[in-house]
């Protein structure tokens, strides 16, 4: 959820964000053809009957008050769109520090044993969570259609962003864009489809992340740096460039 807007008569989320701005956007443009209109015509019974209708002037007063108040929310909806953040998340992104629970990959997991002399600069947490004891008057007997929990655990990393950073911006304004309108110009035109952020199935996080999250990971030991995998294409191609010149 982001906000309840009155204006729509509900809320705008990232369900209904990309609709909404495709509904302010072509509000602006009726309400400016709607202006664009009455001006001509009002201007030309004035012309040449000297007089003006009042009905079309109250309409060229409105159609320009909504035409500046879409124009207004166009700018402020595209632009939340272009950072990837919403109306609340947007108060305070110059200052706010984002904490992540990033999982640990299992070459790391070996470092984190106690016999390891590797010492980790971030906090870490297990799911599941120990189950709590027993409260001495609940039940002893549990039904069997109840599942089992899930012996399986994972090990997270607490990782926190600079202030002002945003894990989610993926470091282009198209990106960000694509994200909330779509990847074909149809999508964009039409609202006939849902927000590609909207698709919660990645297996690493619900909402895609950017270049804040890569650095993160490089900087705790989860991926290596930034020059070594340049490095190493580049390595590849030289060793194809020999053996082209040996043949």
């Amino acid at each position: 959820m982001d906000h309840f807007c009155p204006w729509v008569g509900g809320v705008v989320s990232e369900t209904s964000f990309k609709f909404f701005i495709q509904f302010i956007v072509y509000t602006g443009v009726f309400c400016t053809f709607a202006l664009i209109v009455c001006a001509v015509f009002t201007a030309e019974l004035k012309r040449e009957t000297g007089k003006a209708n009042v009905h079309w002037a109250i309409g060229m007063g409105l159609s320009g008050l909504f035409a500046l108040f879409s124009l207004g929310m166009t700018l402020s909806s595209l632009q939340l769109a272009m950072l990837n953040v919403t109306t609340i998340e947007n108060l305070n992104r110059r200052s706010v520090v984002w904490t992540l629970a990033i999982r640990v990959p299992s070459h790391i997991l070996a470092k984190l044993s106690a016999d390891s002399t590797w010492a980790p600069t971030f906090r870490t947490i297990t799911y599941p969570l120990p189950p709590l004891p027993p409260h001495p008057h609940a039940m002893t007997e549990q039904p069997q259609q109840l599942h089992k929990p899930s012996t399986e655990q994972h090990v997270f990393a607490i990782l926190q962003t600079l202030p002002g950073e945003n894990p989610f911006d993926l470091g282009s304004t198209l990106k960000n864009l694509q994200q909330v309108m779509g990847f074909s110009l149809v999508d964009w035109l039409l609202p006939i489809h849902h927000s590609p952020c909207v698709d919660h199935s990645g297996m690493e996080s619900a909402f895609a992340l950017g270049p804040v999250v890569s650095r993160l990971k490089r900087e705790a030991g989860f991926e290596a740096p930034l020059e070594v995998s340049e490095q190493a294409p580049k390595r590849k191609r030289k060793r194809r460039h020999r053996s082209r010149s040996d043949a």
